[in-house]
């Protein structure tokens, strides 16, 4: 029982209805109405037990609740509310205006105020039916047909559905939707119409709006009128005032709805509750069809579209479905039960149906009917949710009924439904192409590309609708996209993306010539504008695609198109209207898309799928023209099979091949394709089919070859197959195969229009007469047969197609997916063609089963930047062709405007990609579009050309690569031209080559017209060389006329020159290259070095805009990062050498000016230490110093960096390896004064600014020293040499008192020798390579002064090295002091000390022979005993180098040379007395065994002379002329000669030797050890032995006395070095015994001693008793032989004596031995003097004597 405030307010609402009900009732007619109405009113305003209402509480249904409420706490049972809504139900059913009236508003304002609540369902419980039957009542209404009442109505039931109290479900919501359907069709009421169609909407948004948030409590806004009224555009609905009172009616009833419910929609989440929305009426299991109105006879269409394709195109998708399901949330229970998404549905469902609808077009409200629906449907797919775009049920429904409705629709004449069709594909296509990917694929192209592809004859509204709708599509940049990797790049699909480009290339071309066409030209002109903007939009998807994706910076965010002007929400939930498929839409969708794939876009695998794609189609293009070569490729590239069964399924099954050419194939009699035919028949099954069905399959995928022979072999396999198939049908084979032929003639007769006479059925059956084996076929089965085929013609599955499908087939044809679906273009003009008919739809359904059956199911969101690419690949040349032409051939500034934003998006693409060659392309097409080399015709779209060129280099910079010398190529033409129109002469007035008075011909100077000069005297006057240029390529930068200017053409540059003021100033492109990044900065300075150097290499028009350029940006990024500094610097430095290096000398002159300037400004950065920047920017000063042939330039240089040394020393750094690098080249400069000023300089930085040379680094010193080595090699001056030796040694100085570098190179923290004193107590650098690299190049340097040939040169050189080395020399370390005498000491003597070296100046003519004597026995010497004072100096450190030092003396002796020998032997002995009493026995052995070493390898070699070579060749050339044997006989002699004089002068050289061993064993005879004599005894016997050998030699002998003419050359020619060496040995022998050293062995000594005295006399007993021979050659015995005795006899005393020393049992113990010798002794002759006489009669008398005596006694 409700309370009296409950009743007070609940009045409040009702009696005032309650009395206009009353009032306007009928009292006889309407009097129980009027009876219920007074009871309710008592009840109200006085409610007692009395009372009707109280009546009521006692039935049954009072314990029930009922949908009414006070809008508070209190509630009415379910028997008050139906007594209360009795009255107004029955008011409203009476029909009666005035009475309904106020009942509606009664019901509408229970609603508002929220008194009703529940759900409104005819399914549910009591409380929802009686509101079902309230909602009911109310629809009826629409009956009355009343403007008024239609109002009231809308208002009534679009309370109803906003309602967040009462809830309308199912058939409710379906009858309200229908009313206001009703409501819009049949009212002749404008306002009322639009207010039912916004009504309309505004309940389909709120519908899809509650199901997306799955609650009805979600807020819902109300939608936008204005917006709605667009699509129709009818002036009664666009009406100002229409849409304004439109908009309040629904923005008034949205905020009644918001103002009462606020608190409680507030109250409750989004998501918090159902309001028992839930229930199990609908089982899980239910099939939406069952839901559907199967009285509906359009409806019947769709139950076979859902029973016959939709099934069977999913068939290859269920598990894929499954699994789908498998993976949603567990409430799917719950969600299939979900009234929200059921009422959706239902709604959605409604639409389509009455989309559907085919009214005749006299009605013309039933077509604004349909017109409505999809303007709804299109509204509900533009803003569907999450929850529409991914559910299955929902996307089940778009494939049943909205894809059914679309075919329906797509071929509509009437514009605005085709409108709609599109729009609707295009939202399909941007918000649910993931779970729509086979529909998209078909509709596609039978909706867009049909269109498109149409050239010649389109209907031009629906070719300007498509056009319309490419460029939404391409707002959101995913589309396009996700378009080309599903369908492009699928093997099975067509290829949609390159179809649509191609497609917009042709209409922007326009028809082409010759063609005949149905469009005005103002028509074709506003279609090409139009695919002109496609193209775009295409590029700016494309662009704006790779900016996400690379999260690149949008430059054109805030400038894309509003195609409409729509807002969306972010989260993709509807807006006011509903509506919205632009703007940022695009990111919400891409993002759901992402999340709907069941793929992702692996770039490898797309990659393979397209290259796979594009190989069948090469493939089956290749197949098309020849089909044997076809296969063969196709086989090869692994495409197809070898075997016949998989060539036949090929073939069976491939789109795009040439059906004629199968059938021709099939037919051939060869092997393969013979097997082939016979496999493409057998993959047949006829089984059950009528013979006319199954000749229909068969043919359905080839034609018929027009070869009798291949018609008879293929027919006969097939009446084979048939039979096999069905082997009752006929007797034998041949029955069939004769009537095969049968039915394709009668196929033939009927349906080709040329045959006239047509063929009977009683003639076909008298045709077919005992075929078979003899007997008649049935004649009903004939006449059947005859029937089916006369009325349904057997043709390929490809036959009726439209006629632009007749055009020349393409490569974006190839697959000819696009020829099926365009099945319902109307044939030759029929206007009437089966809009609606079965065929039609049975027909696409094959389609959609084969394309379910080949395309692959699976859903490709793009996400790698890779895909773009092939994209590209694709789109880039008809991109290039559609805007290069119309640019070339137009000159309308919106065209103009369009093609170059075209280009810079193209130009975008490609440089983010990096895809080079397209990219060239485009920037090179645009460069030339500029016609900056041809300013004479330049026009005002050339001028906007050059602005597209600044705006490319201003917006894609970081992108361009190489392409940025295009770009910079049109800046310096530009800044050419404009330089001329401002009169200013050219740089070639500067920079040209002096040209000789031939050169200045009159011609040249006739070219300019007097006209011009007259009216411009001094300005133009330069520019008449720029009227006529050659082509983009070929004229280059500075371009170059070659033929006379003419009037005209002057004229005509005077007023473009003009032109180009518009432009603006380009030196911004130069001034914001500091904002680009660290790679383009590179590129962009490589191609501006390279635009200047073309510009400099111009011989007749040289220019230096782009050198004074690169200057500037040089200047602008010096502030970079030394990393990509470096980079940069590395680029201009070999462009400045290049330049430097010019021919041409001012422009070299320039560019060194120029470098000098940046060096400056570089020098002003600081840099740290160790770091080699200014180093690397002085560079290419070095390299044109040493390159440059100039003296100008080589001295510009050298004042360049002259100044930067005086202005700018504290910061030069590291440059000063360059500069002392330019420096030292100055010094070998051939020109005296490059040679002064250089070393001006350097005198200058040494005195004064040493300490900076080595501020930062230390090897700057190295530098210096090598610089300071030059200058002492000048030949200009010798002072220069002697102060650059001076600053030497001031340098020396430096180092050693470690004013070079950090003290920290000394002794590092770790070093041993750290701490205060370290340095002191050690007294040595450490050994590091710091110490080796500063040194070794000053001591090295003045080494190799050494062969200066100035004689003053070299000895300050050697003076001052030896110097340094004594003074510096005690803080060297061993290792130090090694180099420093194997790389610099031992250096000076290279050239004498090798075998394969002469001397210097042995060979030199400069020098001549004073100069090598000279050197020889003044520097050499000098500088061996140099050495030998600085080895002795300090000995205690370089002790070790003993061997070296020594090596060093030996390697003199060997040499032929008896100076440097002799020197070398002195040295030997002096460095033995000084320091050899410091020698330890190693050492001993060391100095031992090089003097053995030189005695070894001096000995002297007499073997030539007696070569028998030397006789052969003589006696071989006895045979020739004389004057040949003298010549032979001369060179003999000559060689002789040289072999003696080599051979004596070794032999003196080992009398040095002996001489030098002498002394030295004088010196240290106590000190020497035993075994060191002895090695020294064998030395000298080994030379001894050695002459004596020679000396023997007779036949050596009488050679050389025949070769000399003198007297002497009869003795011994070896006599003195053998006498002296065995007399040396014979001394060593002697001391020994007497000194017994260490380590002596009396044994040993003894026998060396008895050896040698027994070859003593013997080799003298052999030369005295030797007889006169015969022989020619014999030696004399007269003079000659007593002289040489003479000359041994000394030896021999020295010998006798010796044994006659011996102790007397030495003497008894060799007696038997030296017995026979001593006899011997006694009777030979001897020389004149009587010594050995005398020795021996001593001896006898002292030795053998006593011995005698004492043996006897």
């Amino acid at each position: 029982m409700a309370s009296t405030e409950a009743d007070s307010r609940l009045a409040r609402v009702v009696i005032p209805s309650l009395d206009k009900i009353i009032k306007n009732a009928s009292w006889r007619k309407h009097s129980k109405l009027a009876h219920e109405c007074k009871s309710l009113i008592l009840r109200l305003r006085s409610p007692d037990d009395s009372s009707p209402l109280a009546d009521a509480d006692s039935d049954s249904g009072s314990s029930l609740p009922g949908p009414l409420h006070d809008g508070a706490s209190a509630e009415y049972s379910l028997a008050e509310s139906e007594l209360i809504l009795s009255p107004l139900i029955n008011a409203s059913s009476t029909g009666v205006l005035k009475i309904v009236d106020p009942a509606l508003d009664c019901i509408q304002k229970l609603i508002a105020h929220g008194y009703l609540r529940g759900e409104a369902d005819p399914t549910g419980a009591p409380e929802a039916l009686l509101l079902s039957k309230l909602i009911e009542t109310v629809c009826k209404c629409h009956e009355l047909d009343d403007e008024a009442l239609e109002l009231l109505l809308l208002k009534t039931l679009l309370t109803a559905v906003t309602s967040i109290s009462l809830r309308i479900h199912g058939d409710s919501l379906l009858q309200i939707v229908r009313t206001c359907y009703g409501i819009y069709l049949g009212s002749r009421n404008a306002v009322n119409q639009a207010t039912a169609k916004a009504s309309l909407v505004q309940m389909s948004v709120i519908v899809f709006r509650r199901m997306e948030a799955d609650s009805s409590t979600v807020p819902i806004q109300p939608i936008v009128v204005a917006e709605l009224m667009e699509p129709t555009g009818r002036s009664s609905e666009s009406d100002p005032s229409t849409t304004q009172s439109v908009q309040g009616f629904i923005t008034k009833i949205m905020q009644d709805i918001d103002g009462v419910f606020n608190s409680s929609a507030n109250s409750k989440g989004t998501f918090g509750g159902h309001d028992g929305a839930f229930e199990t009426s609908l089982p899980g299991t239910a099939n939406p069809t069952d839901l559907l109105d199967s009285t509906d006879k359009d409806m019947l269409d769709a139950k076979y579209w859902e029973i016959s394709m939709y099934k069977s195109a999913l068939e290859g998708r269920k598990g894929e479905l499954a699994d789908g399901e498998v993976e949603k949330d567990d409430d799917s229970e719950v969600q299939i039960g979900n009234k929200l998404r059921r009422d959706a549905f239902l709604v959605f469902r409604a639409l389509c149906k009455l989309s559907m609808k085919t009214p005749p077009k006299e009605d013309p409200e039933l077509m604004r009917g349909k017109i409505v629906a999809l303007e709804l449907l299109k509204i509900l797919l533009e803003n569907a949710g999450a929850v529409f775009r991914t559910s299955d049920r929902f996307l089940g429904a778009i494939k049943q009924y909205l894809c059914l409705s679309l075919l329906k629709n797509s071929a509509s004449n009437l514009m605005i439904i085709f409108q709609l069709s599109c729009s609707i594909l295009l939202s399909l296509v941007s918000r649910f192409r993931a779970g729509l990917k086979a529909e998209i694929g078909v509709f596609f192209p039978m909706i867009v590309l049909r269109v498109l592809e149409n050239v010649a004859q389109p209907d031009f509204q629906q070719k300007m609708i498509v056009l319309r709708f490419l460029e939404k599509l391409c707002v959101d940049s995913q589309i396009l996209v996700d378009i080309f990797i599903n369908y492009d790049c699928d093997v099975n699909s067509s290829n949609i993306f390159e179809r649509m480009v191609n497609g917009l290339l042709k209409t922007a071309q326009g028809v082409p010539p010759g063609m005949v066409t149905t469009l005005l030209p103002p028509q074709e002109a506003a279609m090409k504008l139009e695919a002109l903007k496609c193209l775009v939009a295409v590029l700016r998807s494309m662009g704006d695609w790779v900016n996400k994706q690379l999260r690149l910076p949008d430059p054109y965010s805030a400038k894309m198109l509003e195609i409409d002007d729509r807002n969306l929400e972010e989260g993709g939930h509807p807006v006011e209207n509903g509506k919205g498929d632009g703007g940022h839409g695009g990111f919400e969708r891409s993002e759901s898309q992402s999340e709907l794939s069941s793929g992702t876009s692996d770039a490898l695998a797309i990659e393979q799928r397209r290259a796979y794609k594009l190989e069948l189609q090469e493939g089956i293009s290749i197949f098309n023209q020849k089909p044997k070569k076809g296969i063969e490729f196709l086989i090869k590239a692994n495409k197809v099979g070898d075997s016949p069964e998989e060539i036949a399924a090929f073939l069976k099954d491939a789109s795009g091949l040439n059906k004629t050419l199968v059938g021709d194939y099939l037919g051939e009699r060869e092997d393969l394709s013979l097997k082939v035919m016979h496999a493409y028949v057998d993959s047949f099954d006829f089984q059950g089919m009528e013979f006319d069905e199954a000749i229909r399959a068969f043919l359905r995928g080839f034609r018929l070859p027009g070869e009798a022979q291949k018609i008879d072999r293929i027919m006969e396999k097939f009446a084979e197959r048939y039979c096999k198939c069905n082997p009752k049908a006929f007797s034998s084979a041949d029955t069939a195969y004769v009537l095969a032929y049968s039915v394709i003639l009668l196929n033939t007769d009927a349906h080709n229009p040329m045959v006239k006479s047509k063929m009977t059925a009683d003639g076909f059956i008298r045709n077919n007469r005992g075929i078979d084996d003899g007997k008649d076929l049935p004649e009903e089965y004939l006449r059947a047969l005859y029937e089916r085929i006369s009325r349904n013609e057997i043709k390929m599955k490809d036959d009726g197609l439209g006629p632009q499908q007749k055009q020349p087939a393409n490569s974006s044809r190839l697959l000819g997916l696009d020829t099926i679906l365009n099945i319902v273009v109307p044939r030759r003009g029929d206007d009437l063609y089966m809009e609606t008919s079965d065929d039609l739809i049975r027909h696409m359904q094959e389609r959609f089963k084969e394309k379910a059956r080949k395309s692959e199911s699976v859903y490709y969101a793009a996400s790698d930047v890779v895909i773009l690419r092939f994209m590209v690949e694709v789109c880039w040349a008809p991109m290039l062709a559609a805007f290069s032409v119309p640019l070339d051939q137009s000159d309308d500034a919106v065209i103009t405007t369009l093609c170059l934003e075209g280009f810079h998006h193209a130009i975008h693409v490609t440089s983010v990609m990096s895809l080079k060659t397209h990219r060239d392309a485009f920037v090179t097409s645009l460069a030339k579009f500029t016609s900056l080399h041809s300013p004479a015709d330049i026009k005002q779209k050339n001028i906007e050309a050059i602005k597209a060129i600044v705006k490319l280099a201003e917006e894609e910079g970081n992108y361009l690569q190489d392409a940025w010398e295009h770009i910079l190529t049109c800046v310096s033409r530009f800044e050419h031209l404009h330089l001329l129109g401002e009169g200013a002469p050219p740089d070639a007035t500067f920079f040209a080559f002096p040209q000789t008075e031939s050169g200045n011909s009159p011609m040249a100077k006739s070219n300019s017209v007097p006209a011009v000069k007259e009216r411009t005297p001094g300005k133009l006057q330069y520019a008449a060389s720029a009227v006529i240029r050659g082509s983009y390529d070929g004229s280059g930068v500075a371009g170059k006329a070659s033929n006379t200017v003419t009037s005209e053409q002057m004229n005509n540059l005077i007023s473009n020159l003009n032109l180009l003021e518009q432009v603006g100033d380009m030196s911004r492109i130069f001034t914001r290259s500091q904002r680009l990044n660290s790679e383009a900065i590179i590129d962009f300075v490589k191609a501006l070095c390279k635009v200047s150097m073309d510009e400099l290499r111009s011989p007749s028009d040289p220019r230096v805009f782009s050198l004074t350029k690169i200057v500037e940006i040089a200047h602008y990024n010096m502030n970079r990062i030394r990393l990509v500094w470096s980079s940069i610097w590395h680029v201009l430095s070999d462009f400045f050498v290049a330049i430097g290096c010019s021919d041409n000398l001012s422009i070299a002159i320039f560019a060194m000016d120029s470098l000098r300037q940046l060096s400056m400004k570089f020098l002003e950065r600081e840099e740290l230490a160790n770091y080699n920047f200014q180093n690397e920017f002085m560079k290419p000063f070095v390299v044109v110093m040493r390159k440059s042939g100039a003296v100008e330039i080589r001295e510009l240089i050298i004042r360049c960096v002259s100044q930067m040394v005086l202005s700018r020393v504290d910061s030069v750094k590291s440059g000063w390896k360059s500069m002392f690098m330019i420096f030292t080249t100055a010094a070998h400069d051939a020109h005296k004064n490059i040679v002064f000023l250089s070393f001006e300089m350097v005198e200058k930085i040494i005195r004064d600014y040493f300490p900076h040379i080595t501020e930062t680094e230390t090897t700057t010193f190295t530098d210096c020293v090598n610089c300071l080595v030059a200058f002492t090699n000048s030949k200009f001056e010798k002072d220069i040499s002697l102060q650059a030796i001076s600053f030497l040694q001031y340098c020396a100085r430096k180092l050693a008192e470690g004013s070079v570098g950090s003290s920290l190179r000394r002794n590092p923290p770790s070093s041993p020798q750290g701490g205060k004193g370290g340095n002191h107590d050690s007294g040595k650098f450490l050994e590091s390579d710091e110490d080796l690299y500063s040194w070794f190049p000053l001591l090295a340097g003045l080494s190799e002064l050494s062969f200066d040939p100035r004689a003053e040169i070299r000895k300050v050189a050697l003076k001052v090295l030896f110097d340094t080395l004594r003074n510096h020399g005690d803080h060297f370390s061993l290792s130090l002091w090694e180099r420093v005498f194997e790389s610099v000491l031992f250096r000076i003597f290279d050239y004498v000390r090798h075998d394969d070296v002469d001397p210097p100046g042995e060979h030199s003519a400069d020098n001549g022979e004073v100069d090598q004597e000279s050197w020889l026995y003044e520097t050499c010497s000098l500088a061996l005993q140099l050495v030998v004072d600085l080895f002795v100096n300090f000995y205690k450190t370089v002790n070790p180098l003993l061997k070296k030092v020594l090596m060093l003396f030996v390697s003199l002796i060997k040499r032929p040379h008896q100076s440097l020998a002799g020197a070398g032997i002195a040295s030997l002995v002096r460095l033995m007395r000084d320091v050899g009493h410091q020698f330890s026995d190693e050492q001993w052995d060391e100095v031992v065994s090089c003097i053995k070493e030189a005695a070894d390898a001096t000995s002297p070699d007499f073997s030539f002379v007696t070569s028998e070579d030397l006789t052969q060749d003589v006696v071989s050339n006895e045979d020739e002329t004389s004057e040949n044997t003298n010549d032979a006989l001369r060179r003999r002699n000559r060689q002789l000669h040289a072999a003696v004089a080599d051979a004596k002068s070794k032999a003196s050289i080992q009398i040095f030797v002996i001489q030098a061993v002498t002394d030295i064993y004088i010196m240290y005879r106590t000190s020497l050890a035993a075994k060191h004599m002895l090695m020294l005894y064998d030395a000298m016997h080994g030379v001894a032995s050695n002459a004596h050998k020679i000396n023997a030699d007779t036949v050596l002998r009488a050679k050389l006395q025949e070769l000399g003419s003198s007297p002497e050359s009869q003795e011994a020619p070896l006599l003195r070095l053998e006498n002296e060496s065995f007399q040396t040995c014979m001394t060593f022998l002697d001391n020994l015994i007497t000194d017994q050293p260490l380590g002596y062995e009396e044994a040993e000594i003894e026998s060396h001693l008895i050896r040698l005295c027994r070859e003593v006399l013997e080799f003298y007993v052999e030369i005295s008793c030797s007889k006169e021979q015969s022989s020619r050659w014999a030696v004399p015995s007269g003079s000659g032989k007593r002289k040489e005795l003479t000359a041994r006899a000394p030896l021999v005393v020295a010998a006798i004596q010796t044994l006659g020393n011996m102790g007397e049992s030495l003497f008894k113990k060799n007696l038997p031995e030296l017995f026979p010798l001593i006899a011997t002794l006694i009777s030979c002759e001897h020389g004149s003097g009587g010594e050995v006489q005398v020795a021996l009669s001593d001896m006898l008398q002292r030795s053998m004597g006593p011995l005698l005596l004492h043996s006897c006694s």
